[in-house]
């Protein structure tokens, strides 16, 4: 087992917060300032009632959330052990594309194509391309993933007419950003971005192997070449164990909430 420094194991025993959450926090804050490692086994239930002065059944509860999760994984008769790094990696709203961001990180993007489909315009994605109502769009749905792990399903919706080569290319090779750069002349310089808090859907769940109603993040994305022309509206749902979202404001460049 992993010699663990006693002391790390606390929480505020006077706090009003119940004490498992704590416990869950206290744990997750170990495994973010890399106090706690993927691979560090940790005490046994019995051992870290005895450090945060708790019943088992308190430190049972904080280690089921945290499993389920997927901060940690039990192995039957061996014990519990820190997973991978439950941040991959701090993900901003920027005008790069995925792959970029990702590498820039020190990490291995990939992508699975699941659908590249030629589909009737809708209202609501029409209207933010700024297209006729029943314009046919390009529907690319793929799935991210980060060191061969699934962190994001994201579909891109773009104007058939504008880009009609894009059905012909392979985008688990090809990043969508540098062929609207390269090939039509429309990089992408300025995005708007919505996010909000949502639950996997049992479709959406088993592209991650996990749990139908897991925390997620919803993402939606509309990209913008020059002149502020829409390109694409991209809608992406990533794993809420598995990102952080984080954002600079300045009175030079203020965030405006919508």
């Amino acid at each position: 087992m992993t010699t663990h420094n006693n002391a790390y194991f606390t929480i505020d025993l006077h706090s009003p917060l119940p004490r498992y959450y704590q416990i869950k926090q206290n744990i997750t804050d170990l495994i973010q300032n890399n106090l706690l490692r993927a691979g560090d086994a940790l005490p046994s239930e019995r051992e870290l009632g005895e450090l945060y002065h708790v019943n088992r059944m308190t430190v049972r509860q904080a280690i089921t959330e945290l499993t389920n999760q997927g901060v940690l994984r039990r192995l039957h008769g061996v014990g519990t052990f820190v997973t991978e790094k439950t941040i991959i990696a701090p993900i901003v709203p920027a005008v790069t594309g995925f792959s970029e961001r990702i590498r820039r990180a020190g990490m291995k993007p990939t992508s699975r194509v699941i659908a590249l489909e030629l589909i009737p315009g809708s209202p609501v994605i029409t209207e933010r391309l700024k297209l006729a109502p029943k314009a046919p769009l390009i529907s690319l749905k793929r799935l991210r993933l980060i060191n061969d792990e699934p962190l994001m399903l994201e579909t891109s919706y773009l104007s058939y007419t504008a880009f009609p080569e894009l059905m012909d290319e392979d985008f688990s090779t090809q990043s969508l950003y540098d062929l609207l750069a390269q090939r039509y002349e429309a990089p992408i310089v300025e995005t708007d971005h919505t996010l909000e808090p949502t639950l996997l859907t049992p479709d959406e769940s088993a592209y991650f192997d996990l749990k139908s109603g897991h925390p997620a993040m919803l993402v939606h994305v509309v990209a913008y070449t020059t002149n502020r022309q829409p390109v694409e509206f991209c809608k992406s749902v990533i794993r809420g164990d598995r990102c952080r979202y984080y954002f600079t404001a300045n009175t030079q460049s203020p965030m405006i909430v919508r």
